[in-house]
């Protein structure tokens, strides 16, 4: 049996059209893209990081038509670890077969390559532990084209005999000199480790650096960190700085780069959680935040991180489906984090979901929402979401959101409820000022399914989201992301969208 047997596949035979390039060559290319749609064939390169691209993202799916592209997916617990089991899910937004390989290495240097053909609007779930049998593992997705996304799914549920939970983050298309992360904590019983990826072949020397409710730290031992080319180290960050019920995370290079990711694992007041983080290379002035909803019995906050020597001032303006409340408004000093109770705001109707915009002064700052499910449910839930980002500044019109089963249902559900609860959900976000056109694709075997719909101005909009992986395309920049939380713990399995090119 291969590493990737126990994959699973959706394919069509749809073939590929045109797809947006780099911004210098859209001229060259207009003759070609103007009869193209979604996915093109056009021939390029991998385009590098432009003013269309929101500099807070790390993931971003190349387009059809490149001759190569990569992934870094930073690392996340194997199955020798005690922080449950990790799966790397693929999804092929193209209409031809692709050749991928995986290169999975461990905190001690092992690494192994194995490869799988990727069909046409497939999505591959690949275990990295069958391919290296590590405590803690980290992969550099290699795929012979473009239209190819990667995430990681920490399944926690066999974490101590009990349920934790799951989290879903993306991989990075990029390395980064810096990495920022706007929550975490090392409060009893939770423990915050920083993965640390070096996918290059040049070596890294990395800082540490912390912002905490005493303050600003930067502990020795995290100082001048080498991390050799190719290679992964894991750090727990509570091992020096300790009982902190919030941290804000700055990862520096001295020289080299890296890729950076938080794995946290909750038990406040003896509930389970766990929850996976990209971390943002860049801060931003604009964040929004699509399909917000507090769970039933649960908490949500939203953390509000200023990296800067700098005071910003920052505005969370929140929007209900019967319209927007009055703004939340905070003067942020330098270096230091607002986390504001989201879940406990009287202005925020509770079970009903809601869009949240933060907007801030430059140089700008990194936002993350983090959620728990009720602890009185069939399992608690934690999960952190770092949301997308940047769209007022961008072209982000087209994304991949891949497939990401919901758990069971309770055995006392209704069937009507047994329908809602097995069933993940899509949200999307307008930020602009006109209503906007979203095509949500999906496939069954060769059958292309689309359903239309769309947001009005400043408004947002929940689907039923596809059992397979979902293609969106709109006729503006919007903010997309899926939910597949189990029952009773509505929005706190984020299922991140990648912007695809």
């Amino acid at each position: 049996m291969t590493a990737f047997a126990g994959r699973r596949r959706r394919a069509g035979d749809r073939p590929g059209a045109g797809a947006r390039g780099r911004l210098a060559a859209l001229f060259v290319l207009a003759a070609a893209v103007a009869g193209g749609g979604f996915l093109g064939t056009v021939a390029a390169r991998r385009p590098p990081r432009t003013a269309l691209q929101p500099a807070a993202l790390a993931a971003e799916v190349a387009p059809a038509g490149s001759a190569s592209s990569t992934w870094y997916c930073p690392g996340a617990p194997g199955p020798v670890a005690d922080a449950g089991t990790t799966d790397l899910l693929l999804t092929n937004a193209g209409g031809r077969t692709v050749r991928v390989g995986v290169v999975v290495v461990d905190s001690l240097g092992a690494q192994r390559r194995d490869t799988l053909r990727l069909g046409p609007h497939a999505e591959a779930d690949v275990l990295p532990g069958q391919v290296v049998d590590g405590a803690w593992l980290a992969a550099r997705v290699e795929v012979a084209g473009g239209a190819v996304s990667a995430a990681e799914l920490v399944d926690g549920r066999t974490v101590r005999t009990r349920s934790t939970g799951r989290s879903v983050a993306p991989c990075a298309s990029e390395v980064s000199a810096r990495w920022y992360f706007a929550s975490g904590s090392t409060r009893e019983g939770s423990t915050l480790r920083v993965t640390l990826f070096n996918p290059t072949p040049n070596l890294a020397v990395v800082d540490l650096s912390f912002v905490t409710s005493s303050g600003f730290t930067a502990p020795a031992p995290f100082q001048g960190l080498v991390v050799e080319p190719r290679t992964l180290r894991t750090l727990t960050v509570g091992t020096y700085v300790q009982n902190q019920p919030s941290i804000a995370t700055v990862v520096t290079s001295r020289s080299g780069a890296v890729v950076a990711s938080e794995l946290q694992l909750y038990g406040p007041a003896g509930e389970a959680g766990v929850s996976l983080a990209l971390g943002s290379p860049a801060t931003s002035t604009h964040w929004d935040l699509p399909g917000v909803q507090d769970a039933s019995g649960g908490a949500s906050e939203l953390a509000v991180f200023n990296p800067s020597a700098r005071t910003e001032r920052v505005e969370v303006d929140v929007r209900l489906s019967s319209g927007p409340v009055a703004p939340f408004t905070q003067v942020l000093g330098p270096q230091s984090v607002w986390t504001l109770p989201t879940g406990e705001e009287l202005r925020i109707a509770a079970q009903e979901r809601y869009t949240m915009q933060v907007r801030a002064s430059a140089p700008g700052v990194v936002v993350a929402r983090v959620g728990s499910g009720s602890p009185r449910g069939h399992a608690p839930w934690w999960a952190q979401d770092v949301t997308v980002t940047g769209l007022q500044t961008s072209a982000v019109h087209t994304w991949v959101i891949p497939y990401v089963a919901v758990a069971p249902p309770t055995a006392s559900s209704s069937p009507a409820a047994r329908r809602s609860e097995t069933s993940s959900t899509l949200s999307f976000q307008n930020p602009g000022r006109r209503a906007l056109r979203v095509e949500v694709v999906s496939w069954t075997g060769a059958r292309r399914d689309v359903e239309v719909v769309q947001v009005p101005a400043l408004g947002a909009t929940t689907v039923v989201a596809p059992s397979g992986p979902a293609f969106v395309d709109a006729d503006g920049a919007i903010a997309a992301m899926g939910d597949a939380s189990p029952p009773g713990t509505v929005g706190v399995v984020g299922v991140p969208a990648v912007p695809l090119r």
